[in-house]
């Protein structure tokens, strides 16, 4: 933890404006890495970047690699500028078919269009004299193989999860496994240049880990021994959370559960490259579901009734004592949101991990309610809201009428010309260390920006920004006079 206050804005990639159907990491990345550092922010929040599946609808929490990037995201215009495609062929696919709805992000689309112009980019390609490419798949090796193999054998059976292979013998495709390898390799590549380019000008990257992989997916696929399984290979138990603040009836979430035991034997070899690697990818990194560390909820894939499964202990203190052996001065978050309890709090207080504090969850009991911003330790990162949460605006037309009355009382909400604002300064004047607000807040949007809807499968991972919306010269003095009005704004 530093003893510098810190701001910053959430907003995935994916929510980015683009002309290709989902945001990318091309030239609006940069611009809007400018416009967090004209606002005096110190960080950009992102979702996951990991590569995502049709069958999980896209869903940056459940990645076909724990180790991969998001090939949807690769910039095509950054392509041309590296001369492995030109505008001659980009302009001779037909792109009427294409089209998408700026707002949302359409990943089918998307990603088929995409498709063609990275393997016309991969015709061009000369693997054998780029060096670079051949120290990335050196470098890489320990995942990139698997990952590239399950992907060309998912192409030889029509993209399918492998469970629905027609011709699960059929073997892959060598030139579709280089192609892959060539995917991740362009991903990084654009990648580490964003990333050098907003360290550059002081902005920390903060990432997001996942702490579960999907069931389509080269980790589950290859690496059957760390998890849960029967005697066919196959999960004998899912992933989800009972009912909670999100859901009446719990979540199930269907991921494949890890054998502790077995991860335990090994030294957590396969967590502590994984953190490894994201700590090379961004400079904080979030743990997604950190209580599932202390004990994880376990659901009959049968049943898949979220209402009756069971809590089972996890070695949380051994695995981060491990971690911390390992990778030195690693600068993690941990979302400690959901059901928590004392042995949780205990092992986040082992850890010395940041927590999180949404300034959403603080109106429905007293003032001893933790996620009132009064109550938030220094060691925490306060939020008025996540991802997971609906837009400020939406939350107080739709809270109940106690909630809102307490948030009236307690933020004198008549005060402001739009109560948004308050919630906004109620999380920036806090003791946190860092603030993060989610780019919608700012804008005041409503309830269709939300970006996830737990417990919901669709309609999620959506939302994007337009471009006329992403750079406001009065939102910008809005931000910057706030965030320096409580010791937040970054002098460069």
């Amino acid at each position: 933890m530093t003893n510098t206050r810190k701001a910053g804005i959430l907003l995935p990639i994916f929510s980015l404006p683009s002309k290709y159907g989902v945001g990318s990491l091309g030239h609006c990345a940069y611009e809007f890495v400018d416009f967090l550092v004209r606002t005096g922010q110190s960080v950009w929040q992102i979702l996951p970047i990991t590569a995502t599946a049709a069958i999980d609808e896209y869903s940056p929490y459940k990645s076909v690699c724990a180790f991969s990037g998001n090939y949807d995201l690769i910039d095509i215009d950054m392509l041309v500028g590296k001369g492995l495609v030109d505008w001659n062929f980009i302009n001779s696919v037909y792109q009427g078919y294409y089209q998408a709805d700026p707002r949302y992000a359409d990943y089918a689309k998307a990603r088929s269009l995409k498709m063609i112009i990275f393997r016309e980019a991969f015709s061009n390609f000369d693997p054998k004299h780029d060096q670079a490419y051949k120290d990335f798949k050196k470098e890489n090796a320990f995942w990139l193989d698997d990952f590239a193999k399950y992907m060309a054998l998912k192409e030889a059976n029509d993209e399918k999860p492998y469970w629905e292979w027609p011709n699960p013998a059929n073997k892959p495709n060598p030139d579709t496994i280089d192609f892959h390898c060539f995917l991740q390799y362009l991903f990084f590549d654009q990648w580490h240049q964003l990333k050098k380019y907003a360290n550059d000008r002081g902005i920390e990257i903060f990432g997001d880990m996942p702490i579960y992989v999907s069931r389509d997916s080269s980790d589950f696929y290859y690496n059957r021994d760390m998890f849960l399984t029967d005697e066919k290979g196959e999960p004998h138990q899912i992933s989800g959370v009972p009912p909670d603040e999100f859901s009446a009836t719990g979540q199930v979430w269907g991921n494949p559960l890890y054998d502790w035991d077995y991860l335990k034997k090994h030294k957590f070899d396969w967590w502590v490259k994984r953190i490894q690697k994201s700590l090379e990818l961004y400079d904080i990194l979030r743990i997604d579901h950190f209580r599932g560390f202390e004990s994880f909820y376990s659901i009959d894939p049968v049943t898949r009734d979220a209402m009756n499964g069971r809590w089972i202990k996890a070695p949380g203190k051994e695995l981060f004592d491990q971690v911390k052996k390992e990778i030195k001065n690693a600068n993690i978050v941990a979302e400690d949101l959901g059901i928590i309890t004392d042995e949780v709090r205990d092992l986040l207080d082992y850890t010395g991990f940041p927590g999180m504090k949404i300034v959403q969850f603080g109106f429905s009991s007293d003032a001893d309610n933790l996620n009132l911003p009064h109550n938030y330790p220094k060691n925490s990162v306060a939020y008025t809201g996540t991802h997971d949460n609906t837009s400020l605006a939406e939350w107080l037309k739709t809270c109940s009428p106690s909630e809102f009355s307490y948030a009236e009382a307690y933020l004198r909400m008549s005060a402001y010309d739009r109560y948004t604002e308050c919630l906004i300064r109620s999380v920036m004047m806090t003791n946190s260390y860092m603030a993060i607000i989610p780019l919608q807040d700012w804008y005041d949007f409503e309830g269709w920006s939300r970006i996830n809807t737990p417990g919901i499968d669709e309609g999620n991972w959506i939302f994007r920004m337009l471009p006329h919306e992403m750079y406001n010269h009065d939102l910008e003095g809005y931000i910057s006079y706030i965030t320096g009005l409580y010791g937040r704004f970054k002098n460069r």
